[in-house]
């Protein structure tokens, strides 16, 4: 068109020509979709929906093939029917909260020569109560028979709670058999942290003209963030179009929150999905999307090329975890993280070789030590002659290959090929740290009798004892922002180490040497992205904002929890796969080969970040498990021993040393004046008692001067009070909760957890001085 070219106003007889015109293309569109889609899109899709639909397929050409259809809590999208069409979909969707996904494909392309067409619908929020649809008496009645025949102990008012998180577009949207499935993952991912699912082969696909594959799964506590994008991609990686796809969060914001799915999948080329790829390994690669992030360098240069498949990029990852807690003490520059993932990286094809190694030592159907022994002398060789004339980088390379390579020679049993688990798992000989690349003696002066290495869901952890017999404390470190975790994560095994044997020198006259656990998670900001959507949801339905910012606050509290106790959960009970035996010591788990043959049993205790609901999950989860030390693997349970904590065992201790030390000196604790400082906060175990203690016994010539925890550091030049430290230690909170009007003239409280934003690039941490009376920041 001539950009200079004017056009004049359309009459009225024109405007109604026009009008007229696009209408009946829009009649004639809309007819169309009702004559060519199933008719479950037509009980889906509303009339006024399909009219809009109908409008735009008339741009459908103009819009690239492409068409998306925003409306207030839902999108409809128009494409061309293809194997990667949920994927290309979903995509663009990764920030929203999908709570039902569904497609629909035209029986015949919209024109000739043209793919079908595929209609899909997702809606990110459910009805307000005034326009609430309602479940049919028929369906509802059956669905309630159908939950009743399979669930007979449940209640009416349970069934109706269920009913009502169910929608009934969901409902709707599931044959009665695939409903049942459904139903019963369902109640079972209630109660349960892992994928629950069943898979159905249709043998008479061809002459159903359905999916080969039937995925029905349910998942407590999913993202709703990418979820399903990642999910499209994982199949398509495996070489499987989704065909029919039915999604659904049930309380999608709570912690009991439940993902219900329904995937009908066939082979990309037009077979049966079992022909064209290992099922097996699908669900094995589907069951960890939860878990672990893939969208990474491992998959860009592993998996993509097609080097290795998605679960052995999983191994990589485990490789550039451990060794870089066993190189960081050598050289924490020169091994970083990002450094020692680079160095697995640089040649894939040695680290190709790694991971065929760790396969024939431990794959439980494709095991051969023959092969194994070959592949590492193999490795040895080619890692000895790498030289790209750059010295200081080949030596480091060199450095993170062998010692993955001392990983898989050093590993005794792992739950690496088991199907269905929250992380990964390894019983290592601790003589790995007898072959690192530095002075062993200055860092790690003993060697351990046992270590094991576990990798979750945002998390790391160690378990080391120095005797077959010991017990030790199982402490979880939860560092508030990313510059403190890696800083934590440099340091995590250093701490377990020198923890245990610390409990191992104290422990020297009785029998049981000395523990530790120590896990550390990533910053609870990693799950950032889920509390902004439901901000943002809320925003939508016009939440007040005072409301709003209390509703946050809740979700953040109960979340961070259920992220702790989650954590600690699987940590456990990927421990528990790797040490419950028989008495004979052969493992009770399933798929885990086990080169240290013979019974291991661990006892755990309190520490940090451990409660009483989760103590009692512990002993519960053993005993359930049948694991032999019954009860007595986590001490202080509740019900069933005494709470390290809650009676101050340490502190006491602590105390009497500290009594005696003074009396020694010259000084009578209860009638002489004498300072303290202490590193510990009131919201600790040994440190908070002994404040208690302190504060009790000594209230008057006990005099604190300063104090340091996670949470901040304190300064009084005339002694903190006791009163208000006491007050921190019964509620349990940090020394940066201690109120700075309290503060002596001089004194300062220094608040980490408190930032100020002083610009785009820069924070504050907040501290507060007391000077000439007042308090100032």
């Amino acid at each position: 068109m001539d950009p200079h070219h004017k056009s004049s106003a359309l009459s009225p007889h024109e405007l109604h020509q026009a009008v007229a015109s696009e209408a009946k293309d829009v009649e004639k569109a809309y007819r169309w979709i009702e004559e060519h889609f199933p008719p479950a899109f037509l009980e889906e899709i509303e009339p006024s929906t399909r009219v809009l639909i109908a409008r735009n397929l008339l741009s459908f050409k103009l819009q690239d093939q492409f068409s998306q259809i925003h409306l207030k809590d839902r999108s409809i999208i128009l494409c061309n029917d293809a194997p990667d069409a949920d994927l290309n979909i979903l995509k663009k969707y990764t920030n929203y909260a999908i709570r039902y996904y569904r497609s629909f494909i035209s029986n015949e392309p919209l024109e000739k020569n043209q793919a079908k067409l595929r209609i899909s619908l997702l809606i990110f929020r459910e009805p307000t109560k005034d326009v609430e649809e309602k479940l049919d008496p028929a369906k509802k009645a059956e669905v309630q028979n159908l939950v009743k025949s399979r669930n007979p102990n449940l209640s009416e008012g349970e069934i109706e709670s269920l009913l009502h998180h169910l929608t009934p577009r969901f409902l709707r949207s599931m044959t009665q058999e695939r409903l049942a499935m459904a139903l019963d993952m369902f109640f079972r991912a209630q109660t349960r942290d892992l994928c629950q699912y069943e898979i159905k082969r249709n043998e008479d696909w061809k002459s159903k003209k359905a999916p080969s594959l039937q995925l029905v799964m349910a998942w407590r506590n999913v993202p709703t963030a990418r979820f399903l994008s990642r999910l499209a991609q994982t199949a398509a990686s495996h070489g499987l179009a989704i065909r029919k796809i039915v999604a659904a969060y049930v309380e999608p914001y709570s912690t009991q929150s439940v993902l219900i799915l329904s995937l009908g999948l066939h082979g990309l080329k037009g077979n049966a999905a079992w022909e064209e790829t290992d099922i097996d390994d699908f669900l094995e690669e589907i069951v960890l999307l939860k878990y672990f992030e893939t969208n990474d360098v491992v998959t860009e240069i592993f998996v993509k090329p097609g080097l290795l498949r998605g679960n052995e990029a999983h191994l990589v990852r485990n490789f550039a975890s451990f060794t870089h807690q066993v190189l960081v003490h050598g050289d924490p520059n020169l091994y970083s993280y990002d450094h020692v993932m680079e160095g697995l990286c640089r040649h894939p094809e040695l680290t190709v070789l790694l991971c065929r190694m760790f396969e024939k030592k431990f794959h439980p159907q494709n095991r051969d030590l023959t092969a194994f022994e070959e592949l590492r002398k193999q490795a040895v060789d080619s890692i000895e002659k790498l030289d790209t004339g750059q010295a200081v980088n080949d030596m480091r390379r060199k450095n993170i290959l062998k010692q993955a390579l001392i990983f898989t020679t050093h590993c005794l049993k792992t739950n690496v090929y088991r199907h269905n688990k929250s992380a990964f798992a390894f019983r290592l000989d601790p003589t790995y740290l007898e072959q690192v690349p530095y002075d062993r003696t200055n860092k790690f002066p003993e060697i351990p009798y046992g270590i094991f290495f576990i990798r979750g869901m945002h998390y790391l952890g160690f378990s080391i004892r120095f005797k077959d017999l010991a017990r030790g404390g199982v402490r979880t470190v939860t560092p508030e922002r990313m510059e403190q975790y890696a800083t934590e994560r440099n340091n995590i095994f250093s701490e377990a180490y020198n923890l245990a044997l610390t409990q191992q020198k104290k422990n020297k006259d009785i029998p049981e040497g000395g523990s530790k656990t120590a896990i550390l998670l990533e910053p609870y900001e990693v799950f950032t992205e889920e509390e902004q959507m439901y901000a943002r949801e809320m925003e939508l339905e016009e939440t007040d904002p005072h409301v709003l910012e209390e509703k946050l606050k809740i979700y953040r509290r109960r979340h961070k929890l259920e992220y702790l106790y989650a954590s600690q959960r699987s940590y456990i009970e990927n421990l528990m796969a790797l040490i419950n035996c028989d008495d004979d010591g052969k493992l009770r788990t399933k798929d885990i080969l086990d080169d240290w043959k013979r019974p291991e049993y661990i006892y755990l205790g309190p520490d940090e970040n451990m409660f009483n609901d989760m103590l009692m999950w512990i002993v519960n989860y053993s005993v359930e498990c049948k694991y032999k030390p019954g009860r007595a693997f986590m001490s202080s349970s509740p019900k069933s021993g005494l709470n390290h904590k809650e009676i101050g065992v340490t502190s006491f201790g602590v105390n009497v040393f500290l009594h005696e030390a003074l009396v020694h000196i010259g000084i009578n604790p209860e009638k002489d004046p004498f300072t303290i400082k202490i590193s510990g906060g009131p919201d600790g175990d040994v440190a908070g008692n002994e404040l208690h203690i302190l504060a009790t016994r000594y209230p008057n010539t006990a005099k604190l001067l300063a104090l340091t925890d996670v949470s901040g550091t304190i300064n009084d030049p005339k002694g903190l009070d006791w009163h208000e430290i006491d007050r921190l230690f019964t509620e349990g909170l940090p020394i940066n909760r201690y109120p700075p009007e309290k503060l002596s003239e001089g004194g300062f409280l220094l608040d980490l957890r408190t930032k100020r934003e002083q610009s785009s690039y820069a924070l504050q941490t907040i501290c507060y001085r007391k000077k000439e009376g007042k308090v100032i920041e």
